[in-house]
């Protein structure tokens, strides 16, 4: 009994301190920092775009479809633990995705209004479907040079814009909170 209960103190232990907790899906790394969302921006939040180019058989007239489509999605968590990033892609040649997890950091002094935040990528996996076929987890180097990057925000009524690497704008990608 006494054996039983070392072995299981001391694989508790080599656990800390490797500062590795499981989770249901995968294993995250604590030692990533962390810092607490707005409680405003926790949630889903998902953006998309369509051109209203539409591309017409000229034999028949049928609308074939758009020439581009888009959307993002990201889920932020009270923690920044197991955060989600999500994009997709359609155009007449090629539709692709990009699922990304991960941690997020929010900036010291980020609010509900406006603030910023910082993407640490765990891991990834890339799909696309066209011209060219991609099926495959992202390697180290993209986790951390492609996907891993500093956003900002701002709040404009009930929408989140969000900006990679500067200040948001007139210009900048609106995202409208989803039910989870």
């Amino acid at each position: 009994m006494k054996n039983k209960f070392l072995t299981g103190l001391l694989a508790a232990v080599s656990i800390c301190l490797c500062s590795w907790t499981f989770t249901k899906n995968n294993i995250s790394n604590t030692a990533i920092p962390t810092a607490n969302a707005p409680s405003a921006i926790i949630g889903g939040w998902a953006n998309g775009f369509t051109t209203f180019t539409q591309i017409v058989d000229a034999y028949d007239g049928r609308i074939l479809g758009s020439t581009w489509q888009s959307g993002k999605y990201f889920k932020f968590t009270a923690t920044g633990q197991d955060c989600e990033f999500y994009i997709m892609a359609k155009s007449q040649c090629s539709t692709y995705a990009t699922q990304a997890k991960g941690t997020v950091s929010f900036d010291p002094g980020s609010t509900n209004s406006k603030g910023s935040f910082s993407v640490t990528a765990t891991k990834a996996h890339y799909k696309g479907w066209g011209s060219v076929r991609v099926d495959r987890d992202a390697t180290a180097a993209e986790l951390k040079n492609n996907l891993s990057r500093k956003y900002y925000y701002r709040m404009d009524g009930e929408w989140l814009r969000i900006e990679p690497g500067a200040e948001p704008n007139d210009y900048t990608s609106s995202f409208k909170k989803v039910v989870n």
